[in-house]
């Protein structure tokens, strides 16, 4: 029974997950830390998940990957992925091993955690042996192979045996390490005893790989140790929930969205009065990064006029001055809006995370603005569209083809079609 997360809801996290680290102690033990992974997670989407431990009943020199068709576990039976197996087995350092992972309890401890968190996905499992040269082959494999919708997990404790005061210590030096990507200081703390890790080289293939994948940050869930968990604090295993990330696009404060509406509204105002484009003297740090933008211009509550540039080429503030120009005066659909409709004039900035490729069953209504796109044809709804209009997911998708895309109702479900979403920041007058 996977008893803490049961009444766990996902944790809101701005960024990218790519790789995990995680416990494998008996789950009275670190049910608690393992639930801060699946907290963080949860409802999430990915397809493969490559699960990464050690040996601990049987010395491997090597890696190890299972060729089993699938695995038993208390969610029923669960797929590995053969065809990513035997890319990673393309290491001179690799072979398939079903005999060693027969005999190992680090990947069968965590894959129920992954399992009530994701739902469905192909698993890779793989087990590492103790040389650091082969966790950094592993490294650069499984990073090549990285692609949106594959998590990279590894299974490990951390210290053994210590007192209580003792283990927090030395496994408060490892997680330095950890979560400064610092993989050769960690490594030589490692060799010199300085620090402990069961599955040492499962964690620095994950860590490595994660950072080779594009991650660029480290967040340490949680730590404990069974002193905190079950009493005994004369003899510990510290146990770590570990997340590698990308970084997601910050969000602005009350600050930061009142001066981009007073850049809009007084752009509008000098524009429609003399044709004139206004600069601005920013000095907020984040509104000079570079981001996409919509304007949406509402007069009586319909629309006057929306265009925005999606991708960002220039600072927030200049993305937001210019698309208050062109929603005003280029929206083919409406006439120039005229100095006299100002005062009835509403509006919506839409602050754009940068789009990413995802397949149909990935888009969430009202989360997501979605980009539909083939050859030179492309088309885009905001994530607003969709509570405006109320429309089913089939409705939204073929609007979206049909009347911004010039493309058939369908053909959001053909493969040809690339489908990204984004989301957005939405705030207003």
């Amino acid at each position: 029974q996977v008893s803490t997360v049961s009444a766990l809801v996902p944790a809101p996290f701005n960024g990218t997950v790519i790789g995990l680290i995680m416990p494998h102690a008996g789950w009275i033990y670190c049910d608690s830390v393992a639930a801060e992974a699946v907290k963080l997670i949860r409802g999430k989407t990915f397809n493969d998940v490559i699960l990464i431990g050690p040996s601990h009943r049987e010395a491997l020199s090597g890696i190890a990957i299972d060729d089993s068709e699938a695995w038993e576990t208390p969610f029923g039976l669960r797929s590995v992925n053969a065809e990513l197996g035997n890319k990673i087995n393309v290491l001179k350092q690799a072979a398939f091993n079903g005999k060693i992972h027969k005999k190992e309890h680090s990947l069968e401890v965590v894959l129920p955690y992954l399992e009530y968190a994701l739902g469905d996905f192909l698993l890779t499992p793989v087990i590492v042996g103790q040389s650091f040269e082969d966790s950094s082959a592993l490294a650069r494999r499984i990073a090549a192979l990285y692609q949106e919708g594959m998590l990279f997990a590894a299974s490990s404790d951390m210290s053994h045996y210590l007192n209580y005061d003792k283990a927090n210590e030395m496994d408060g030096r490892c997680l330095a390490y950890i979560e400064n990507f610092d993989s050769e200081g960690l490594k030589t703390a490692l060799k010199n005893g300085e620090v402990q890790l069961c599955g040492a080289s499962a964690v620095l293939a994950v860590m490595e790989a994660s950072r080779l994948a594009g991650a660029d940050a480290v967040k340490v869930l949680k730590y404990a140790n069974s002193g905190d968990t079950v009493g005994d604090k004369s003899r510990v295993v510290g146990y770590a929930a570990v997340c590698f990330y990308k970084k997601g696009v910050e969000m602005l404060n009350s600050e930061e969205k009142k001066t981009l509406l007073n850049i809009a509204r007084k752009t509008l105002e000098q524009y429609a009065s003399t044709g004139r484009v206004p600069d601005f003297n920013i000095e907020s740090e984040r509104l000079k990064e570079v981001q996409g933008a919509f304007v949406t211009l509402k007069k009586g509550g319909m629309l006057r006029g929306c265009i925005g540039n999606i991708v960002g080429a220039k600072p927030l503030w200049q993305t937001v001055r210019d698309m208050a120009v062109e929603s005003s005066s280029r929206d083919p659909r409406f006439p120039r809006v005229t100095k006299d409709e100002l005062r009835d004039i509403k509006i919506e900035i839409s602050v754009l995370t940068p789009p990413q490729k995802v397949t149909a069953d990935d888009v969430v209504l009202g989360r997501d603005g979605v980009i539909i796109r083939r050859g030179a044809r492309q088309g885009v709804y905001l994530p607003q569209v969709a509570d405006e209009t109320g429309w089913s997911k089939e409705e939204f998708m073929g609007s979206l083809c049909k009347h911004k895309a010039g493309l058939s109702e369908e053909a959001w479900r053909e493969d040809d079609t690339d489908i990204l979403t984004f989301q957005a920041d939405v705030f207003g007058e």
